[in-house]
């Protein structure tokens, strides 16, 4: 292999140089190198390298802690508040590309599970997923990859932003996805990717399963500390395997499917501003519409924004994200039936890591979340809190 090859020839061109220096030192001539055996030596050192070094590298993690939360079923009315265990388990491998002709390959799987201790509602939390991820350079300019995503959901969940006559539930579901890729580079440090998406959503009822197809056409610069600067546009059209449409006043109608175009814009903006990457600040903004096939029952439009920082010391990180989001409906209605029905999200979360051993890390967290929505029981807001240490092997 290429890197390989060069590696090798440069430790034997190093070593003979060395020889040679030394002869002439010694005052004896040097001698003159065979080609041929030259390139044995480094198939040679080649075998031996391949053989002493895996292509692959692998890691676990495991985490184990516990905390609180004060709106277990993030209920409007009547909410719970309980304690909670809390482990996890992250595997990942990953392939080092030894030259262009060998793809690069990430595997990932995580998986956490809470256990409260006191919600009468609430016994259990779990979330899963697992991801493989396939890159390899196309030429000098071409990048393609391929990624398969599997899933798997079951916890509380707010559904009352896509679905009519439910709240929050628990839900339990799963998801699988296919996105691949193809990015291309562009004099300056520019680049254009395109990445067409299908996903299958399989959830318990009340809610309907339904596939999701489209694609994401995005634009940006790479520049700086391996910062990134991009604008992207997506559409993703849904089906829904049953259910029905709605008038505009909400009434079902029969024998009719649901189906949402739902077309995104945004920007996204990861910042270096050093050049160990101590500090990082993330941006996100974008626009979501919701239009539903029917009569417009389900359709809203969505704006969001996020913006958080992180701190990376010598054996300790501090991150911090804020998050806002607004709905706006067409024409759904409010509590007030002369007001059309918009929601308000706030939500902001922060994570202290101190690094303990050079395996061990004692980690918290605080999340928080606020609803405020001119529908009452659309309204609810949550704290949680969880102190943990993570192992890696």
């Amino acid at each position: 292999m290429k890197v390989v090859r060069i590696l090798c020839a440069g430790l034997l061109f190093a070593g003979s140089a060395f020889c040679t220096f030394a002869q002439e030192k010694e005052g004896s001539p040097a001698d003159d190198v065979d080609p041929e055996q030259f390139l044995k030596e480094i198939e040679k050192a080649e075998e031996e390298f391949l053989g002493e070094t895996s292509l692959w590298d692998f890691s676990m993690n495991l985490r184990l802690g516990g905390g609180y939360k004060d709106n277990v079923t993030l209920g409007a009315f009547e909410e719970e508040a309980s304690a909670f265990f809390a482990s996890g388990i992250d595997l990942m491998a990953f392939r080092l590309p030894l030259d262009n002709s060998i793809a690069e390959v990430t595997l990932f799987a995580a998986f956490d599970d809470r256990r409260y201790t006191d919600s009468e509602t609430v016994d259990h939390e779990q979330m899963g997923m697992a991801r493989a991820l396939v890159e390899k350079p196309l030429g000098e300019h071409w990048t393609g990859a391929m990624e398969f995503r599997f899933i798997h959901i079951d916890q509380m969940y707010d559904a009352s932003l896509t679905e009519d006559d439910i709240g929050t539930i628990q839900v339990v579901g799963r998801q699988v996805a296919f996105e691949p890729s193809l990015r291309l580079s562009l004099p300056w440090n520019l680049w254009m990717e395109l990445k067409p998406e299908i996903s299958r959503q399989y959830l318990a009822e009340p809610l309907d399963d339904y596939l999701d197809g489209g694609g994401e056409v995005s634009f940006g610069i790479d520049y700086g500390y391996e910062s990134e600067l991009y604008a992207y546009g997506r559409h993703v059209h849904r089906k829904y395997d049953s259910r029905g449409q709605r008038d505009e006043i909400g009434f079902s109608m029969p024998n009719t499917g649901l189906r949402y175009n739902r077309p995104e814009h945004g920007l996204r903006w990861t910042h270096y501003w050093d050049q160990e990457k101590k500090w990082r600040m993330r941006t996100h903004v974008s626009r979501r519409d919701n239009r539903d096939n029917g009569s417009g029952y389900f359709d809203y439009r969505r704006l969001r924004a996020s913006h958080g920082w992180r701190y990376r010391g010598n054996r300790w990180s501090l991150s911090a994200t804020g998050r806002w989001a607004r709905y706006e409906y067409d024409l759904k209605r409010s509590s007030n039936i002369m007001d059309l029905r918009a929601r308000e999200d706030l939500s902001w979360d922060a994570q202290l890591e101190i690094t303990l051993t050079e395996s061990l890390t004692l980690y918290a967290e605080v999340e928080q979340e606020r609803i405020t929505s001119s529908v009452m029981q659309d309204e609810y807001d949550y704290t949680t809190t969880i102190l943990g240490l993570d192992w890696e092997f």
